[in-house]
């Protein structure tokens, strides 16, 4: 089974050609506006990554993320890996319940290791009769949230029962206050953490898992050694303690997602939901409208099995603004 993601430009390239303006992206949920990348010793590039950045790097995400404990914090190369290698952690199948729909790679990734996979529509079902439970907050692509207090004591309820809970917060560096990467270290809490989104540097490939006890121990030993190149740790562990530039980043994209949903209304789009990164819309004729955008260039994410949503990113430099505002206002589905 095939999981379709944004960012595919070849393949929009092959069923819609190269516009002459080139493509505006605006099918991932990426920061448009990275951060910028300092200065990095040569050596960095040529040696295999040293454990004095290693370690230090995990004290930096443990400060930024609010983990008491940097041993607790598993760097590993994007989420994305993580979620291959984590579901073959396990010596039986589980009983794997994802509150959905959300992004596809977690159900995809625990039937292929032969768990007993269903996507549920909440977290009441999915705790009725999951043994290990995944929850997206905030979800992608919906934007929903749950309260960090529901989520502890589900941590809490599924361990008593020999369970785990699994939340992916790849999307919650903007919403600090629905984090709960502060209760890692509670028995049945894992928390997965993406770089690359918030800080717009989703090339280095970096990510986290806040974990403790014997399956971090597991983990730690599933991913080996120099999991991490040497320039992302450089990178990120400046990017963690960089508070001011933080700060800002959050207020303007915050900003930035009140000035894409006027945008998006121009063309007919019913903001539904999503976070500061990107923007999750309901149209009658969404298929359409994803298919008049790509032909004029702009590229978002459709969804198949949900054909009257789609997905908008946002637009980084002021004349991608103005490109997509211009085609907005032109679309009359």
């Amino acid at each position: 089974m095939a999981v379709f993601h944004g960012g595919n430009l070849a393949g929009a390239a092959q069923a819609f050609g190269v516009p002459s303006q080139g493509w505006l992206d605006l099918s991932t949920g990426i920061n448009p506006a990275p951060y910028p990348i300092p200065d990095i010793e040569k050596g960095l590039w040529t040696r295999l990554p040293d454990q004095e950045v290693l370690d230090d790097l995990k004290v930096a995400a443990a400060q930024y993320y609010g983990v008491d404990d940097p041993a607790n914090v598993i760097p590993v190369s994007g989420t994305q890996t993580l979620l291959q290698i984590f579901p073959h952690l396990f010596e039986k199948p589980k009983a794997v319940r994802i509150v959905g729909p959300t992004y596809k790679e977690h159900e995809f990734c625990w039937r292929l290791a032969g768990h007993d996979v269903r996507e549920v529509e909440d977290v009441f079902e999915a705790m009725s009769d999951g043994e290990i439970v995944i929850v997206v907050n905030p979800n992608n692509p919906t934007g929903d949230v749950h309260a960090p207090d529901t989520l502890v004591k589900m941590a809490g309820e599924l361990h008593q029962k020999g369970g785990l809970l699994i939340v992916d917060a790849a999307f919650s560096d903007c919403t600090p206050t629905l984090d709960l990467s502060g209760h890692v270290g509670q028995p049945g809490l894992v928390v997965l953490r993406s770089f690359g989104k918030f800080f717009g540097l989703a090339g280095i490939r970096l990510g986290f898992v806040l974990a403790s006890g014997g399956l971090a121990e597991r983990l730690k030993e599933g991913i080996g050694p120099w999991a991490v190149n040497g320039p992302a740790m450089e990178i990120a562990r400046h990017a963690f303690r960089d508070i001011h530039w933080i700060k800002h980043t959050r207020e303007t994209l915050a900003r930035c997602a009140f000035r894409l949903d006027d945008i998006l209304s121009k063309g007919g789009l019913q903001v539904v939901g999503g976070t500061s990164l990107f923007r999750y819309c309901f149209h009658e004729n969404a298929t359409g409208v994803y298919e008049v955008l790509a032909k004029n260039g702009v590229l978002v994410r459709p969804f198949p099995e949900r054909p009257q949503y789609l997905r908008v990113g946002l637009p980084g430099e002021e004349k991608e603004w103005q490109r997509l505002n211009d085609l907005m206002e032109v679309i009359n589905l």
